[in-house]
């Protein structure tokens, strides 16, 4: 009983420290679609955005025939407390509705300090239909006191009628990553209460 205490408290301060502060957190658990404003070909009739009572939303984007390749993009600009790191992790579950047609998923963010980070192209590490998957993308640079991150979910449709697909997204998380002093600091900490611990459990 003694050690299960201790590792309680050592890991409620270093689950904390290894997986960052979380600022910022969305599960869908009610219609949340307003924090995503349509961009670009989203704006078309053939594209949708709609929320599933099942706890997500869906981004829906299928080339009607017309013009070139389509770029579907849903923008969420979110309102976070006063960053005090530089590094900021983004996480949110994925999943397909169906086979994805002539496409490619991307994930981008644009935040002061950070600049535009590259195009992630995150059906490459397997969304499917079936199972929901955690994609993770860490910004470097941010500027601290930034108070909002922004986010660009993405379907680059080919220039055919039927490209495209629908993305589901839940739980999409934003952390702090505690830099290495930090980590330091914390460790130090971890360790004046293991010390003490110990001693009042003797």
């Amino acid at each position: 009983m003694k050690n299960l205490l201790l590792i309680t408290a050592l890991l409620s301060i270093f689950g904390s420290t290894v997986y960052g502060v979380s600022i910022y957190s969305e599960d869908f658990s009610t219609d949340a679609t307003s924090m995503f404003s349509p961009v670009a070909d989203a704006n078309n009739s053939e594209a949708s955005l709609t929320y599933n009572p099942g706890g997500f939303a869906e981004l829906s984007g299928i080339h009607d025939g017309t013009g070139a390749g389509k770029a579907y993009i849903w923008l969420a600009n979110v309102a976070v407390p006063a960053l005090s790191a530089e590094d900021v992790t983004i996480s949110f579950d994925a999943k397909l509705s169906g086979p994805l047609v002539g496409s490619a998923l991307h994930f981008l963010s644009d935040n002061p300090g950070s600049g535009f980070t590259p195009k992630f192209d995150f059906q490459n590490l397997g969304i499917n239909e079936s199972t929901w998957t955690t994609v993770e993308h860490t910004i470097s640079g941010i500027n601290p006191g930034h108070t909002n991150i922004q986010m660009q979910f993405q379907i680059a449709a080919g220039a055919f009628a039927g490209a495209g697909g629908t993305l589901l997204l839940d739980n999409i998380n934003v952390s702090q990553v505690p830099e290495p002093s930090t980590y330091a600091l914390i460790a130090g900490f971890a360790t004046f209460l293991f010390v003490a611990l110990r001693r009042k459990l003797k």
